[in-house]
């Protein structure tokens, strides 16, 4: 009798963590999320606010290659945020932005232009992007618009 007894006992305790966990991943019964347990949302927050646009000064990079000016490239972004609130957070770190914007790609173009000939526009929107994230923190900018690139030889 006791040996049936402790198996009994764990395959019930193993059934009914297994019927918690699934309850919890597909979020039924107490483990619902608010807005589906109660009555229907209201319309007003299921409109997507319409998207703001920031324009930041033009960044020049120079590309050096060989201990000399290879190119220099002149990027025009403007950044897409939720709201005036983060419009207004983004503009107090507007500085440390840029700053870190040109840090990081006097690192990345040389490498990039080492590789191809021409920079790639979705990988310069990728780094941009995920350069902003790192210093404002992940999620204030929603999307980076690349307006222009403009690459000059640099042999003057």
């Amino acid at each position: 009798m006791q040996k049936l007894l402790v198996p009994g006992l764990a395959v019930i305790f193993l059934l009914a963590g297994g019927t918690v966990g699934v309850l919890k991943w597909m979020e039924l019964g107490p483990f619902a999320p608010e807005e589906i347990a109660g009555a229907e949302a209201p319309v007003a927050s299921r409109r997507r606010e319409a998207p703001r646009y920031m324009d930041i000064d033009p960044i020049n990079v120079v590309v050096l290659q060989n201990n000399r000016p290879r190119s220099i490239v002149q990027i025009t972004v403007k950044l897409e945020v939720a709201s005036e609130k983060d419009s207004a957070i983004i503009q107090k770190r507007l500085i440390r932005l840029t700053s870190a914007l040109i840090t990081d790609l006097h690192d990345f173009l040389p490498r990039l232009l080492r590789e191809v000939d021409q920079i790639e526009i979705d990988l310069l929107k990728d780094r941009i992007q995920y350069v902003a994230d790192k210093t404002l923190g992940k999620g204030l900018v929603r999307q980076v618009l690349i307006q222009s690139v403009h690459d000059s030889d640099g042999k003057s």
